[in-house]
């Protein structure tokens, strides 16, 4: 039996009800639109984007993603909606539920909803890299607030020896090269038997795609959340 022709890009959006940090986050809105919303706003018209999942267990997420379109296929199952389900996991469920109907994709995006400044912008720019490149992935990164060189484990008594011992805290931020981190914005990866095999991998074939502080806020704590909410206003209001 021939394969089906891939398709361009499968948008994957987990929404699970349960969050114990910050209950209902996925639902809490910055502005007039909820942090679901905002993510699905990410994708909803961008070309090479064939289909958008938002995969949840809940139905009152799952309402207010259909208020958008017709992006909930699927009730997740059980298994992958405890404390202890990978990410991962939830993205290959939703690409093998889309296979299993006849349908396949050159790469997965996964959005998280909790990057309420994730910009269309973004997402079409780690689209071009993943396709200039010809990378198996591309992973949104920022670059770190304070220099990692600046950083040291304390001991048992609090004693600041292992701070002394690195070379790092003695010396200025502007003569260390600086360290980038991942800030969960944005992932792409090719939907193959890797991604089955051995999940999200980073290697010289998996490429970053930068971002800017204030775009890569990520929301897991009631204050990360009245902080992006008050950056979000006072945007508006130098718009004015």
């Amino acid at each position: 039996m021939p394969q089906p022709k891939p398709e361009g890009f499968l948008v994957v959006i987990p929404a699970r009800g349960g969050s114990k940090r910050l209950p209902r986050k996925n639902l809490m809105k910055i502005g007039q639109e909820s942090l679901l919303g905002r993510a699905i706003r990410c994708v909803d018209t961008l070309d090479k984007v064939s289909e958008i999942c938002v995969t949840t267990d809940d139905k009152e997420i799952a309402d207010e993603a259909l208020r958008y379109g017709p992006y909930v296929h699927f009730l997740r199952p059980e298994f992958l909606a405890t404390d202890n389900a990978r990410t991962i996991d939830v993205v290959i469920h939703a690409v093998e539920w889309f296979e299993a109907k006849g349908r396949c994709f050159k790469g997965v995006i996964l959005l998280q909803p909790t990057s309420p400044f994730r910009a269309k912008q973004h997402v079409q720019g780690a689209i071009e890299l993943f396709e200039v490149r010809g990378a198996n992935g591309v992973v949104s990164v920022t670059e770190m607030e304070h220099p990692i060189q600046w950083c040291a484990q304390l001991s048992d008594d609090s004693s600041m020896e292992a701070f002394g011992e690195s070379q790092g805290t003695q010396q200025r931020s502007q003569d260390l090269k600086p360290y980038h981190r991942l800030n969960g914005a944005i992932y792409i990866f090719k939907t193959g038997a890797e991604l089955r095999e051995k999940g999200i991998v980073y290697d010289k074939n998996t490429i970053a795609y930068q971002m800017d502080s204030v775009s890569s806020v990520d929301i897991d704590t009631e204050a990360d959340f009245l902080l992006a909410r008050a950056m979000w206003q006072l945007g508006q209001e130098k718009k004015q």
